[in-house]
């Protein structure tokens, strides 16, 4: 008889003891926010500084020409913007598609999005996770393809982020065909919006398993104080010179008139300066 009661006490204990555990992790899986990195922590929107005609008069802005000192840093970059929209298409709208989709949490403190992405012609599923640590947040994106050339599920980009969502890194891979990492993306956010981002190039071969001379290459954009409320630096690898060159931009992303420092392409250490209709003009 004590023998049975003492078994059905040890039984009540290993019971209450999971059902506490069971509940206390409940309620700090429920209190923690496992909430996705905001999409521009990947793709920051270039667009604006890209535009044919960004001045506020609009009729002024269509009719004036525009000069090398806003020409040129458009094109250097231009040349991530491409990176970014063309070449890590798929990825970068497969992380767009997560907002649209709730999470289901699948244990082991794992919530996972499973979803279609839309846009494309070819079906492609994506898989996207998150794995909440004392640290913060491990994020990783599966991507399948079904239909013309397909692949089987491929880690297309994995990262973290802090528990308060406010930074974090992301690294990219260039495809199924050549799984290597190819962009590393480190971020912070303040006030809603991305303060400050930073793209390196580290893909250290080429396609014919050369050696990839963008490797290194970076674009850093940021929020600041001032006229000039934004700010690129960049460091690239130009195939003309045959070498890296550094281009500092600042920009104003309401009145559009900025300025910008280039030592290769204008061949002295000054900011050159543009209006709001992207006319060249004298700095002050």
């Amino acid at each position: 008889m004590k023998t049975k009661l003492l078994y059905a006490l040890l039984a009540f204990v290993i019971i209450f003891n999971f059902s506490c555990d069971d509940s206390e992790d409940s309620v700090q899986l429920s209190t923690e926010a496992m909430e996705l990195p905001p999409y521009e922590s990947m793709a920051i929107d270039l667009s604006g500084f890209l535009e044919d005609s960004s001045g506020t008069d609009k009729s002024i802005a269509s009719t004036a020409k525009l000069g090398d000192n806003w020409t040129y840093p458009r094109v250097v970059v231009g040349f991530w913007n491409t990176v970014l929209f063309t070449n890590l298409a798929i990825p970068v709208a497969s992380f767009q598609s997560a907002f649209n989709h709730e999470a289901e949490f699948l244990g082991e403190s794992t919530w996972q999005w499973s979803y279609t992405v839309d846009g494309f012609a070819s079906e492609y599923t994506a898989r996207l996770t998150g794995e909440l640590t004392d640290d913060g947040v491990i994020w990783e994106m599966y991507v399948t393809k079904v239909g013309t050339d397909p692949f089987d599920e491929f880690l297309w980009f994995s990262g973290v982020s802090d528990l308060d969502g406010n930074a974090g890194e992301w690294v990219l891979y260039q495809s199924p065909e050549n799984p290597v990492s190819m962009i590393n993306i480190t971020w912070s956010r303040e006030n809603d919006e991305i303060g400050n981002i930073r793209y390196t190039w580290i893909r250290e071969l080429d396609a014919e398993e050369g050696e990839d001379l963008y490797y290194g290459s970076y674009l850093e954009y940021g929020l600041q104080e001032g006229d000039y409320n934004v700010f690129y630096n960049i460091h690239v690898y130009d195939s003309e010179n045959e070498d890296f060159v550094d281009v500092n931009i600042e920009w104003s992303q309401t009145e559009y008139y900025g300025r910008v420092m280039a030592y290769t392409y204008f061949g002295d250490e000054d900011w050159h300066c543009w209006d709001s209709t992207g006319a060249d003009v004298s700095c002050e």
